[in-house]
């Protein structure tokens, strides 16, 4: 059913209603995302798209009020209250108003601030305004407040529809769903049977007074050493189990302690890692498998430090005494394929390439909530 009926929408209507909602929660994310992001060329990539896809959503929702005006509209269901009828118009407008606003204000900022505005790459929109500060200014700030307002509306919204569904339990959230009741059904039934899954691998909590992550390395020939005091994450594992194991680990940089109080201080420049800029490196795991060793096992996955992914395999050894388990495990990394030591100290006769990583984690199993 292409079009709509007085008693449910069609799969047109649909369509609109969920890719734009996709679309726009998106942009609001990486809008306050690009916020925090400081001059470069990944900040441009990303403004480019925010802006390509905020067109994208102008056209789609002009596109639906012409799809609305041609069709016949749902009536309300007898359990909606006059008041909540009400209501829903003046949402729905404004949730209209605010969705025309976002983009045609960011065109016009973009326009004011000599941008224009490049769709994906396949064409240039004629730019609103010359260029002004003032005009840049004002609709920079309708921008942002049209974000905020839209943020509150869509929750709202959201609101409405969850109460509509748990409380009133009526077809309201129902008919506008894209999928039939065996589709929900089956989708229902497919997360459960993953959260089955998951719940069948013990989660583990690290002991953090017992746990240690250092490297070592050389500088002029010399052998130094350091550790980070703050790391954490998220671990499931079972031995029996390695293919629905997981380990998800976040490294604090700014927690670097290089013994050296000279040597810390350089290590959270941007020649290194960059702490203002990069404050986390992260570890997650692709896989585990058993070596033939006991107790011996090997976890690929992949490590990110500043802007960097890279793949990085850790054996390691490990020992489970009823809900108590120790970790030791080592790998060895390129600093300069991560980025780390630019300029004067990207010599390795000064600091060595290869970097050597010590993991030792003692956690304890989660109970079982």
């Amino acid at each position: 059913m292409l079009r709509n009926t007085l008693s449910n929408f069609g799969t047109i209507a649909k369509t609109f209603h969920w890719v734009m909602a996709l679309m726009i929660i998106g942009l609001l994310g990486l809008g306050l995302y690009m916020t925090r992001l400081d001059l470069s060329p990944q900040m441009f990539k990303l403004y480019g798209l925010h802006k390509s896809f905020g067109i994208t959503v102008l056209v789609l929702a002009a596109l639906r009020v012409l799809w609305r005006l041609s069709n016949v509209h749902p009536l309300p269901l007898a359990t909606h209250q006059p008041s909540e009828k009400i209501l829903a118009r003046i949402a729905h407008f404004l949730l209209y108003v605010a969705i025309f606003l976002m983009p045609l204000s960011g065109w016009i900022m973009s326009s004011a601030k000599g941008f224009s505005v490049s769709v994906f790459g396949w064409f240039t929109l004629p730019n609103l305004f010359k260029p002004d500060e003032a005009v840049a200014h004002l609709f920079a700030e309708i921008h942002e407040y049209s974000a905020y307002a839209l943020i509150i509306l869509i929750g709202l919204h959201a609101a409405g529809a969850l109460k509509h569904h748990m409380i009133d339990r009526d077809d309201t959230l129902r008919r506008m769903f894209p999928f039939t009741k065996a589709t929900t059904l089956a989708i229902a039934l497919t997360f459960l049977s993953f959260g089955a899954q998951a719940a069948d691998v013990p989660a583990w909590t690290i002991v953090k007074d017992k746990s240690s992550l250092t490297f070592a390395g050389t500088q002029m020939g010399a052998d130094f050493a350091g550790s980070f005091k703050e790391f954490g994450g998220t671990i499931l594992f079972d031995a029996a189990q390695l293919d629905k194991s997981k380990a998800d680990i976040t490294i604090n940089m700014a927690s670097v302690d290089a013994t050296s109080a000279d040597r810390t201080t350089y290590l959270a420049t941007p020649d290194w890692f960059d702490t203002a800029k990069f404050p986390q490196a992260h570890f997650v795991t692709d896989s585990f498998a058993k070596d033939k060793e006991p107790d011996h096992y090997m976890a690929k996955g992949k490590l990110t430090i500043r802007d960097v992914t890279l793949p990085l395999d850790l054996p390691f050894t490990l020992t489970i005494t009823g809900d108590k388990a120790e970790m030791v495990g080592s790998a060895t990394i390129k600093r300069l394929a991560f980025g780390l030591g630019k300029g004067q100290w990207a010599d390795p006769g000064t600091v060595g390439e290869t970097i050597k990583i010590n993991v030792k984690i003692n956690a304890v199993q989660s109970p079982v909530s």
